[in-house]
């Protein structure tokens, strides 16, 4: 954690998840009127949000936009991107301190995500940018993304995760999603099932918008979920520069990109990728198997995974989906975060489930050398790794 994130947690506590727009609108209402003129998208769904964002950055830079995205990996900084890269940490530094000079003589009451939200919309409106990307955090409908009116909302999925907030079957999980269309703006989706496609038409036209169904009009049928959101970031860029959109001549990239788009490489090489859920792991195993992917050249020599607390039920399936993927020997381990699921529990499923459970996984790869490494699983575990092999 580094001084600027310390600080952050003293004032504001710890991340979680709190509902609610109240808190966020109050301290935006002198900025609202001027940040609903932008251009601005939201990306929303169970899976795909990072990369989805993270392609439509590539198709915009070199138009001025700023991003925003969560959870960071190793850097708060990560969060604010723009065409120019990552913020500095001077300048977030110096943004934190006047929203929070702000929030103390107005009495705000704002959490962790919220405030630096807040910090984001203040650094997008000083920089005067005509676009903004938001990546819903959790859900959609009472993420504080949704408090600015979204012109362009892109949905990636959806799939159970969180179903403590967001229920457990996929139409609420989809209503939760859809919260953050509004009259007059346009949705693109991509989504597998048909009642849930069906479900998606019947509310933009309850809403008042407009509606393009990628999976109806696909190039190619059968196309990997990497494959999916480059062209839904794609159909994006297309709306945003008034450029005419024919998926027909689409071709999408074959590389590999992570939902971060993270590749350490030092005496191994490691590939990051945050797949936190059943359908993220069945979706990363489906990609690397793909004729497209070429999976025969990139096979790894240990596949290392890591949960955050989950449903035991859910956790198993992940574990089971890796024990049978084929990509590599599994190592499952434990991280230190409040996040994390719990050690002790988590090696008991491992070895219940046939796996090796590694406590240590820092003193076990010592001997590591010329090895490649997928790394899958909670995002904050993600973060664990790069601090200590990057």
């Amino acid at each position: 954690m580094t001084k600027l994130e310390h600080w952050i947690f003293t004032h504001y506590g710890a991340e979680a998840y709190t509902p609610g727009l109240e808190r966020i609108s109050r301290a935006l209402t002198k900025l609202l009127p001027h940040l609903n003129k932008l251009k601005i998208v939201t990306i929303a769904g169970t899976n795909g949000k990072g990369e989805t964002t993270h392609r439509l950055r590539q198709y915009l830079s070199r138009t001025s936009y700023c991003a925003w995205t969560s959870p960071h990996i190793v850097r708060i900084t990560e969060r604010f991107t723009s065409e120019s890269g990552e913020i500095s940490e001077n300048e977030l530094e110096a943004i934190v301190q006047e929203c929070h000079q702000e929030v103390q003589e107005q009495g705000y009451e704002l959490t962790y995500y919220e405030f630096l939200f807040f910090c984001f919309c203040k650094w997008a409106h000083k920089r005067q940018t005509p676009i903004l990307l938001l990546e819903v955090g959790l859900g959609g409908r009472l993420d504080a993304v949704n408090a600015l009116d979204a012109q362009l909302v892109l949905l990636t999925s959806i799939s159970r995760d969180h179903q403590e907030f967001l229920g457990p079957r996929y139409e609420q999980i989809l209503q939760e999603k859809l919260g953050v269309i509004r009259q007059g703006a346009r949705l693109i989706s991509f989504l597998d099932l048909n009642y849930l496609r069906e479900q998606t038409q019947q509310t933009a036209r309850r809403v008042g918008a407009e509606y393009l169904d990628l999976q109806s009009i696909s190039p190619l049928p059968g196309w990997a979920f990497s494959e999916r959101n480059q062209l839904l970031a794609y159909a994006a860029f297309c709306h945003l520069t008034q450029v005419a959109f024919e998926p027909t001549k689409f071709t999408p990239h074959r590389d590999f990109l992570s939902d971060r788009g993270e590749i350490i490489k030092n005496q191994n090489s490691w590939q990051l990728y945050g797949s936190h859920n059943v359908d993220g792991i069945r979706k990363l195993i489906q990609f690397l198997h793909s004729a497209n992917y070429n999976f025969i050249d990139r096979s790894y020599d240990f596949v290392l995974a890591s949960f955050s607390k989950r449903d035991e039920k859910d956790l198993r399936a992940m574990l089971r989906m890796l024990k049978r993927g084929r990509m590599g020997k599994v190592l499952v381990t434990s991280f230190p975060h409040p996040k994390a699921y719990p050690s002790k529990s988590l090696e008991v499923l491992v070895r219940q489930e046939g796996l090796d459970f590694v406590e240590d996984i820092g003193g076990h790869v010592q001997g590591w050398n010329n090895q490649k490494i997928l790394v899958v699983g909670s995002y904050y575990f993600l973060g664990h790794i790069k601090s200590l092999f990057s």
